[in-house]
């Protein structure tokens, strides 16, 4: 596993990881996008080749720190806009132009390349399309959205918006935010919690703030059915039983049901007795998702 550091916009630096397996592939380059509190570490189940759920020894990967998380810097100012999902999905463009750009990586897209978002990072993964030059579009192979945030405007109660601006203020709120709202501890090690601790604290303060306060508001729908439609794409969605962040059912009607109504092939899976941090409750469900692809 490498690491590369580019730079986005002003003030905006994004960390990837990188992996490539050891030999040849014709398989699309899969890259991760995070949820709001996690980092590029949230997929190490999926791309750490000493796991068993790896997928490095057959794909090429790409784990996204998202601005202001992780090892990723992203505007101390923000205006109400530096952390729009629609600013998130211009990095991930100008990654990807990057990459393809770069003589020693441009040979990860050979084989075009799948974004897989989980919870912010697939509202960030849907928006994507639109801020990609035409012939990246062209490469793209389609969606795994895993306990998706839904591309319409979701707001909350101003007391749920409270509880989540200090989930992850302090070592101990994140804890308990993960053990009685996130995840279901018996899927998870005291590793994982640690890892997932280590992650939530990385983010910025306004990279914190911004996905409660305005970020899950905004409504990306009309920047996704074009493309839908155009291409036809696959999109796979995957639901924890017992999620309580993004239910299964608010996943089906508007993510599901919205991206039908767009044209996109849509399959819809839910994991039993897993909540909302799939990637780490349940990793080989994730996988077996990416291996269609």
């Amino acid at each position: 596993m490498s690491s590369l550091f580019l730079s986005t916009a002003p003030d905006t630096s994004l960390h990837i990881r990188l992996t490539r397996p050891s030999t040849t592939t014709t398989k699309p380059l899969i890259i991760f996008l995070h949820y709001w509190g996690g980092s590029s570490s949230t997929w190490h189940k999926l791309t750490a080749t000493d796991s068993k759920t790896s997928l490095s020894s057959e794909y090429p990967t790409a784990a996204v720190d998202l601005r202001g998380w992780g090892k990723s810097t992203g505007p101390q100012n923000d205006d109400g806009s530096a952390y729009l999902v629609t600013a998130m999905a211009s990095d991930i463009a100008s990654v990807l132009s990057q990459l393809q750009a770069d003589d020693n990586n441009k040979d990860l897209l050979n084989d075009g390349f799948v974004l897989v978002g989980h919870s912010m990072g697939a509202k960030v993964a849907l928006a994507t399309p639109s801020a990609l030059p035409d012939h990246l579009l062209k490469q793209l192979k389609g969606f795994v959205l895993v306990a998706p945030a839904p591309p319409t405007p979701l707001v909350l109660p101003p007391e749920m918006k409270q509880q989540q601006r200090v989930a992850y203020e302090t070592e101990a709120s994140v804890r308990w935010t993960v053990e009685n709202v996130l995840a279901n501890r018996d899927r998870l090690s005291e590793e994982d919690i640690d890892g997932i601790v280590r992650g939530s604290l990385s983010g910025n303060a306004p990279a914190k703030a911004a996905w409660p306060v305005y970020g899950m508001e905004q409504d990306i729908s009309d920047r996704v059915p074009e493309r839908l439609r155009e291409h036809g794409l696959p999109v796979r969605v995957l639901v924890g039983e017992l999620d309580v962040v993004e239910p299964k059912e608010r996943v089906q009607t508007q993510v599901c049901h919205v991206l039908e109504g767009m044209g996109a092939h849509v399959s819809f899976r839910s994991v039993e007795g897993v909540k909302h941090l799939i990637p780490l409750e349940a990793p080989g469900a994730v996988r077996d998702e990416i291996l269609a692809f």
